[in-house]
């Protein structure tokens, strides 16, 4: 098992329903009483219930999903409040085959779209059917059939019949039944990273379904969110930015706001060192609520040794995260080793940058988290969207250094600032002084390194796609968009990345040894894709000894929840 692995289970060991960090397993009622909301998270909830395209955009555990369910259920139980319609893409990834297998896998992706939308308003607000063909249990039968890798010609009709304008007469009539005034469509887990042709497909419905009475709203990754040629951010819809700077004077606060309720009782954690904590999230609220528990969590040892483990746990986990993208993308390995390596030498840079002001001006030195760059070559941009979407790097906005040069402005995740003692040089702790630096000021302008000085000339050479050989003669590809192989003219298949995640052998799942056992010697599945493609998987696991109908959901919610998590731990 590698390293990276490793301290993955590691980390995913802290997970109990207390610290349950994805709002999408959490109860409603849990989601109501446990968010204290602050300015901050109270001006975006206001921006999703207002008129007019949104988009919130932020990585991972930044708590969009957090929102969007907020105000759907706010707005459910609020009648003068807009019609709610939740929807999440989150099994986007299940039709990426489609794109090297199917000639209509864009009609396909567009009636699965419109199709989620219409069974969320029907299976909320009333099943009447506005159009012959189409209702609630067909839209399922569908949905369940693209998802399992099962779409045929039975569905054409389906296919053809959705539309964007049917969608929107089903919420407007939606909304004359329950008597409200208009509605919010939250599109939650829009960021179709993995599938930049469906990602253009999606925004192209996003901006057409957007009407007088109809409001949609989605969340987005910062960085790598292709919009398309037809949607201009700003214009098509309001950015509405949910990850926080370090920063930012409002920044304790927000932490604070978002996950003060999240405990039973006061935290058994000093004062100076949760504040550190909320420092070392890095504005990802789910980062906090796993670093306090596992403090908690140490038993007797010093408050040093303590927080000296929480801190490199994180910065270990983070990486080990970021660096998975590389095993289930093997295209971008290069990209992904690179920007690792650019990050590390930016906080290096940081810390001899802070350690040379503190020899000289001793307590009275400004700290410096930020660094400015110019001159960035374009073939580096993939580099720094997979850093910023991955929560490893927030960027500034942006300031003029001249004609025509801008200097792009970034602050490295703090874990790793505080991990490689960035901003002290004493090797004893003192958690009261280093909150001190913290909340102190900032030295008015950014450390200034080249960007030659971070990242070598001749190392750009691993920014080039490490793209998949053609499968007929094995020569390697030229560009990232050859279609057909230059020596012998074969077409050439795009490397899937669901196609691995299906191809993974059940006995390597997070099943009991029974299970494992049980679906060996009783059943004919083998893979995970046996599984999901099956039309009766329950009947099929209940031919196992022992496994009745509640077990064989259970294995079966437990394989899908297995695919799910495979595809959100990695889009980070």
């Amino acid at each position: 098992m590698s390293n990276n692995q490793e301290t993955l289970e590691l980390m995913a060991e802290l997970d109990t329903h207390e610290y349950e960090e994805r709002a999408d397993y959490l109860p409603p009622e849990y989601i109501k009483t446990k968010t204290a909301k602050g300015k901050f998270f109270e001006d975006i909830q206001k921006k999703l219930f207002q008129v007019g395209a949104k988009l919130l955009i932020g990585p991972r555990g930044t708590g969009k999903t957090h929102h969007m369910r907020l105000a759907y259920i706010t707005c459910k139980e609020d009648s003068n409040k807009p019609l709610p319609v939740y929807v999440s893409f989150n099994h986007y990834l299940r039709l990426e085959t489609y794109l090297n297998e199917s000639s209509n896998a864009i009609g396909v992706f567009h009636a699965w779209t419109l199709g989620k939308i219409i069974l969320s308003c029907i299976e909320d607000y009333g099943d009447n059917v506005l159009y012959e063909g189409i209702d609630a249990i067909s839209l399922k039968e569908f949905i369940q059939a693209v998802e399992k890798q099962q779409y045929n010609s039975d569905f054409y009709s389906i296919v053809q019949k959705l539309s964007v304008e049917k969608a929107k007469d089903y919420i407007e009539s939606s909304i004359q039944r329950q008597e409200r005034k208009r509605a919010i469509l939250l599109l939650d887990d829009a960021a179709l990273t993995l599938t930049p042709e469906y990602m253009v497909e999606f925004f192209e419905v996003f901006r057409s379904i957007k009407s007088s009475l109809i409001s949609p709203k989605a969340s987005v990754y910062p960085g790598t969110t292709q919009y398309g040629p037809r949607f201009h951010l700003g214009h098509d819809a309001e950015p509405v930015n949910v990850w926080l700077s370090v920063e930012n004077p409002n920044y304790i606060e927000f932490m604070t706001s978002l996950t003060s309720n999240r405990f039973e009782g006061e935290p058994n954690v000093p004062n100076e060192i949760l504040e550190l904590f909320k420092y070392a999230a890095f504005g990802i609220p789910r980062a906090y609520i796993m670093m306090v528990r596992e403090y908690q969590q140490q038993g007797s040892s010093t408050a040093q040794k303590k927080f000296n483990k929480v801190i490199y746990d994180r910065k270990q986990y983070t990486t080990a995260e970021y660096l998975s993208i590389a095993d289930k993308l093997k295209q971008y390995r290069g990209v992904i080793e690179l920007g690792n390596e650019f990050l590390t030498n930016i906080v290096n840079y940081l810390k001899s940058l802070n350690h040379q002001n503190i020899d000289k001006k001793g307590d009275n030195f400004e700290k410096i988290i930020t660094v400015g760059i110019t001159g960035i070559p374009q073939k580096a941009e993939r580099m720094i969207r997979f850093l910023t979407e991955a929560g490893l790097l927030y960027e500034e906005d942006s300031t003029s250094h001249g004609a025509d040069r801008r200097l792009r402005r970034f602050i490295p995740h703090m874990a790793f600032v505080l991990d490689e003692r960035v901003l002290t040089k004493s090797r004893g702790f003192s958690a009261t002084k280093l909150l001190e630096i913290l909340t102190g000021r900032s030295a008015k302008h950014p450390a200034r390194p080249s960007f030659e000085s971070l990242i070598k000339e001749d190392q750009l050479v691993k920014l080039n796609l490490d793209l998949p050989p053609c499968a007929n003669c094995g020569a390697r590809r030229l560009t990232e968009k050859q279609k057909f192989c230059h020596e012998c003219g074969k077409p050439l298949v795009d490397y899937s990345t669901f196609r691995e995640c299906m191809a993974k052998p059940l006995s390597e799942l997070p099943l009991t040894d029974f299970q494992k056992k049980a679906i060996e010697q009783y059943t004919s599945f083998k893979t995970v894709e046996d599984v999901i493609r099956s039309q009766d998987p329950s009947t099929e696991l209940q031919k196992a000894h022992r496994i009745k109908t509640a077990r064989a959901e259970d294995i079966y919610n437990r394989i899908d929840g297995w695919v799910n998590t495979w595809v959100n731990e990695f889009l980070v």
